[in-house]
């Protein structure tokens, strides 16, 4: 594959390609009131299950892509507003997201969207979110595609995704055959990866540069992006907007990758960390962006542009809807500090968290009043661990919410949620930090703590990577007992979720697993378990271990049962420790013990994240 680092061009080549451009669409007119400069966008969410009637969905706004989206539409929504500049700028032509939605719309706006994309004009509208992919949702995407007729397709998936993420690219191509169509989330970050030392590209099997190039897929996939989103995502577009035609011609791949040099230096510093692969007709460009580290403090709230749309019955306080509250999601960090051999979100996997630095809690609470304001009646705290399992940043957040409180009365009626981990709770250094952070917590409003427990055998627990804290070493078990009843006795309610097939995994821990979870439900230390399959993700320690290094996240086959009853489980991709007997006695053996304790995923407090 093909590396490109160009040198900075002069900056009179960027002048004279815009002023080349500003004539080019000035000679081309445009349709009576709309803006000629803007070009039209469609973003979509991939999902990952293919049927209604089971027990999977992914609830939750997709902050993943929300996230890569923020930039863009900020300059959009610029653009748009100020109209076009005297003197030719690069910010001529961009893409056409619409305007922010205003207070009524944010407040009126949840659930599914129900307005074709052509026909919305908020940036909230520009989204396509089915969830299930299956032949409703398929002919509803082929709809969308007709009507707008975009220039760019924007898909963010996860691994489990990918094969349906390939299906829409091809009825993109299909339908709208200029469209460009770029991949990103989850599935990119965890394939596309660059070794410096050699300073080329290390690509998973799995990857859809890789299954484009060997002819597992069809070249439907024109840009890749792995890495920040938001900044790359925006650096991309800026460069298709340099060498976009107007009307519904096509834009060479090619010429994009031309004009990245060209973006990336004209604001004198490139932002951003991680890798653009183009895919032309002949070869594979990667361009590698080694910009300035942003944090999410710098980063617009993934909300600006969107719609508060999900509902979690965890949350029940605002007493809107029998489906609960109205949530949001929120993240103060993207990665986890820790080390767990399963764990896509690891700092081993992702290497490049994106979050909130501890001193700027009260812009986090800030944010929350926000929100508030938009509509939302609760939130969720996506982080692998609730602020990197920081009392003191956790405390500090706590006061800010309370002076919040303070000035915003309304506030006081809002709830939220968090993760934290069995070891974070059981900081026997800090244990009175955490018992002050805990009693904070609960007073300003966390009413909900999320903990991954994985599983209650020990023989299964010293091979996780979990236990980290040597300061308190005693065995597994008890120590989930004791963080329960701790977090418990501090007036906050707590869900977890459990992992069959990781190492050392047997019928006989899987029925202890069971049976433990059951006795912790028994004594009201748990009030929602979620059982979930281990699948495979490129790059973590589990997937090198088993020597999984060819995961088949592309076929197109029909998912069946028992593996429809857990998140993202295929049978190509599942732990080689379980086999098909196993699934179905862990569907039905915990939905015996556990009873109405045991959600479903469609009823999991935790976002799609893609």
């Amino acid at each position: 594959m093909e590396e490109r680092c160009p040198a900075p061009p002069a900056p009179s080549v960027l002048a004279d390609r815009l002023s080349r451009r500003r004539e080019l669409f000035e000679r081309a007119g445009g349709t009576s009131g709309r803006d000629r400069y803007l070009f039209p966008i469609m973003a979509a969410l991939v999902p990952v299950a293919t049927s209604r009637g089971g027990e999977v969905a992914y609830p939750g706004d997709p902050m993943c892509l929300y996230s890569a989206l923020s930039l863009t539409v900020q300059r959009s929504v610029a653009r748009l507003e100020r109209g076009l500049a005297p003197q030719p700028s690069l910010d001529d032509v961009v893409p056409d997201w619409g305007r922010y939605p205003d207070a009524a719309y944010r407040r009126a706006e949840d659930g599914p969207r129900s307005v074709l994309i052509a026909d919305s004009p908020t940036t909230d509208g520009h989204v396509f979110d089915p969830r299930i992919w299956d032949d409703v949702a398929r002919q509803a995407f082929i709809t969308e595609l007709l009507a707008l007729r975009p220039k760019v397709l924007l898909l963010s998936s996860v691994s489990a995704g990918h094969r349906y993420a390939l299906e829409m690219a091809e009825l993109a191509k299909e339908h709208v055959p200029h469209c460009l169509v770029v991949l990103g989330g989850r599935h990119a970050d965890e394939t596309v990866r660059y070794q410096h030392a050699t300073r080329t590209a290390d690509l998973s099997w799995s990857s859809t540069v890789e299954v484009i190039r060997d002819g597992r897929a069809r070249p439907v996939v024109d840009f890749v992006v792995a890495g920040d989103g938001a900044l790359l995502l925006d650096l991309l577009l800026r460069a298709v907007g340099l060498v976009a035609t107007p009307g519904f011609g096509p834009t060479p791949v090619e010429e994009v990758l031309d004009a990245l040099p060209l973006v990336a230096a004209h604001d004198g510093t490139t932002k951003g960390v991680g890798n653009i692969v183009g895919l032309t007709a002949d070869e594979a460009v990667l361009v590698p962006v080694r910009g300035e580290r942003v944090n999410a403090a710098q980063l617009p709230s993934p909300y600006e542009a969107f719609s508060v749309r999900a509902r979690f019955g965890i949350f029940t306080r605002a007493g809107s809807s029998p489906l609960g509250s109205r949530t949001a999601h929120m993240m103060t960090l993207d990665a986890c500090p820790f080390k767990c051999t399963f764990c896509s979100e690891s700092i081993q996997v992702s290497q490049r968290p994106t979050r909130f630095a501890v001193s700027e809690t009260e812009h986090v609470a800030q944010r929350i009043g926000q929100l508030v304001d938009w509509g939302a009646e609760a939130a969720f705290f996506d982080d692998p661990v609730f602020w990197g399992g920081n009392w003191k940043a956790i405390t500090d957040f706590c006061h800010d919410l309370a002076r919040l409180q303070d000035r915003k009365p309304e506030i006081r009626s809002f709830e939220w949620g968090a993760q934290l981990t069995v070891d974070v709770v059981l900081n026997r250094a800090k244990a009175d930090e955490v018992a002050t952070a805990l009693d904070l917590m609960r007073e300003n409003g966390c009413t909900y703590i999320y903990i991954g427990i994985e599983s209650m055998a020990q023989q299964v627990m010293r091979n996780v990577g979990k236990n980290l804290l040597r300061r308190n070493p005693e065995a597994w078990v008890s120590k989930v007992r004791e963080a329960l009843n701790t977090i418990k006795s501090h007036g906050i309610r707590v869900g977890s979720s459990v992992l069959f097939g990781l190492d050392g995994e047997d019928r006989g821990t899987i029925e202890e697993t069971i049976e433990e979870i059951g006795r912790l439900i028994d004594d009201g230390l748990l009030i929602m378990a979620s059982p979930n399959i281990l699948t495979y993700h490129p790059g973590t320690a589990i997937t090198a271990a088993h020597g999984q290094d060819r995961l088949d996240y592309h076929s197109r086959k029909d998912n069946r049962p028992p593996y429809t009853y857990f998140e993202e489980a295929y049978p190509e991709v599942v732990s080689r420790l379980l086999d098909e007997d196993d699934i179905w006695f862990i569907h039905e053996a915990s939905a015996k013990r556990w009873g109405s304790t045991r959600n479903s995923a469609a009823e999991s407090v935790a976002s799609i994240g893609a």
